[in-house]
């Protein structure tokens, strides 16, 4: 018998990874029942996760293969939602972009946002840090990556409010139209005066036959950068801080040690990824898996935080630990679509979180931790809100 899971609903519980690990036992694929009502087969097993991830069988190009099941119905995505030959060669273009100067030398700039918004907090208190801290921060990165201009900053934060807690399909699809024509407005005013940043490398770019990326290519670039690169790295904070305070014989290991932040980023990304599930993609014939059919159609979609979760993978998987080896997790995806800016996304959580426990010698959860609430999303594992409780 099918198993269909309304994903949201489940996330919206602390028990969210436990019942996955029940599933998982007896099912490597399940329906899923995303937001706008319509059911995807959701794969949970690491194995087969990387398997079906480098499956050309399966399309990202669900624009053309299934239009019901695009990431923003309407607006065709670069990258997430193309197929080879037109994902590699656009992907080449990007990546070469990524290795500019212009994000090279955004550390620095990381470092100093974090300061500021840390400075704004001042020594004690009791705050909400998703609202002071996780969610500016990212968006201030990820503004000042695609050089948008500081008086342009409160309506980029406020698209990216309206795409990421939208109540309806059509909120959401409403806000990434205003944000898709702002893109568009900004790539015509860095064609006339570039500046050192991301959004002007990549339109100065030239594929190897001469051509250049259009402003419509160039302007979902730049949304759904602000999309991905701002909530998966919201969440990641926010997730990182709430499981190192809930574990607090790791939170003593890593003040003891600072040196283990990077241990305790990946694993923050493995125990509780902010990416839960992949975006979309459809099965261009029928493929047999994991005991079932994936008809010809049929959308499809992986659990990244289930297969990270995977005991086949690695012994103990629902404990928090720093010391283990946390190589394999799945949270940036795996096969052609990688996730592009896991570079930065480790560098902003490197930086956050090194300087929050430097500063704040008392770091606790400002509620009992039964009374933290998560979003009810089917595709973001997050938090509602972070309150903390803070002393040098």
């Amino acid at each position: 018998m099918t198993v269909v899971v309304d994903l949201a609903e489940l996330a919206s519980t602390a028990g969210l990874e436990q019942e996955l690990d029940r599933l998982a036992k007896s099912h490597k694929i399940i329906r899923t029942r995303q937001l706008n009502g319509q059911e995807t087969w959701t794969v949970l097993g690491a194995a087969l996760t990387r398997e079906l991830l480098s499956d050309p069988r399966l399309s990202n190009d669900v624009h053309r293969h299934a239009p019901h099941g695009a990431l923003v119905p309407g607006l065709a995505v670069m990258l997430l939602e193309q197929d080879d030959p037109d994902h590699a060669r656009h992907r080449r273009l990007v990546t070469a972009a990524f290795a500019s100067r212009a994000v090279r030398q955004l550390e620095p700039r990381i470092a100093e946002i974090t300061d500021q918004l840390l400075d704004k907090l001042g020594d004690r208190g009791t705050a909400d840090f998703i609202e002071e801290f996780t969610y500016p921060m990212p968006l201030e990165v990820i503004c000042e990556l695609l050089g948008v201009p500081a008086e342009d900053r409160d309506p980029f934060r406020q698209w990216a409010m309206d795409i990421s807690a939208a109540p309806s399909l059509e909120a959401m699809q409403s806000a990434a139209a205003e944000l898709f024509g702002y893109c568009i407005g900004l790539i015509g005013a860095k064609r006339e005066r570039p500046t050192e940043d991301l959004l002007s490398e990549l339109i100065a770019a030239r594929f190897e036959d001469g051509g250049a990326l259009s402003d419509e290519e160039l302007s979902s670039f730049a949304a759904v950068l602000l999309i991905a690169g701002h909530d998966t790295v919201t969440n990641l904070l926010a997730n990182a801080l709430h499981d190192l305070l809930t574990h607090p014989e790791q939170l003593a290991a890593l003040r003891a040690d600072p040196s283990l932040v990077g241990a305790a980023v990946e694993e923050a990304l493995r125990f509780r990824g902010s990416a839960m599930t992949t975006v979309n993609r459809v099965a261009l014939e029928d493929v047999e898996a994991g005991g079932v059919v994936i008809r010809k159609g049929e959308l499809v979609r992986f659990l990244l935080n289930a297969a990270n979760r995977d005991p086949e993978v690695r012994d103990d998987p629902h404990a928090f630990d720093l010391g283990r080896a946390t190589a394999q997790h799945l949270s940036f995806g795996v096969g052609p679509h990688f996730c592009l800016g896991q570079r930065l996304a480790r560098q902003e959580a490197t930086i956050a979180l090194t300087e929050i426990l430097r500063r704040f010698g008392t770091l606790e959860l400002a509620v009992p931790a039964e009374e933290v609430r998560w979003l009810p999303s089917d595709a973001i594992r997050g938090l509602v809100e972070l309150p903390l409780r803070y002393a040098r």
